[in-house]
């Protein structure tokens, strides 16, 4: 059976699936471990270390809760992890990008499911191996630019 293409507009929908690796990197003189094509993945929770009262519960997808002390100085909502999951864009990083190539100009919104239905990306997570960073990386190829956070 031939499959055709899927548009949402004038855009093809990206059906890329990549396979997700694990391994230990360097990055401005720091260790990292590195998970490549997180997005492959199911959502997964992830806890930020702090040498201080400070702590950080992280989802995959971006989505956060953070505070002082106890939940009761929270600077986001202290709910539990299937909430914290379910906060994809209303917690967390949001950037919008205009990228100019080829005489025209793209709009891109990292980390959005928006975007990796349009446009071929990459998601990459790393944590610092003493578990107080992580950066969240998406790389565009379509439109040959990153974006890390």
């Amino acid at each position: 059976m031939n499959q055709k293409p899927i548009y949402l507009g004038n855009a093809e929908i990206n059906f890329h699936l990549a396979k997700v690796e694990g391994q230990f990197v360097e990055i401005e003189n720091e260790n990292f471990y590195k998970i490549s094509n997180c997005n492959q993945m199911p959502d997964f929770f992830i806890t930020i270390v702090s040498d201080s009262d400070h702590w950080m519960f992280i989802s995959s997808n971006g989505s956060l809760t953070a505070g002082r002390k106890d939940r009761n100085n929270a600077l986001f909502p202290y709910y539990t992890v299937d909430k914290i999951h379910d906060s994809r864009g209303i917690t967390g990083s949001m950037t919008y990008l205009l990228v100019d190539k080829d005489e025209k100009r793209y709009l891109w919104e990292p980390f959005s499911t928006e975007s990796e239905k349009i446009y071929k990306i990459e998601r990459n997570l790393y944590k610092s191996i003493y578990g107080n960073k992580i950066i969240f990386e998406e790389i565009n190829a379509d439109l040959g630019v990153g974006f890390r956070y």
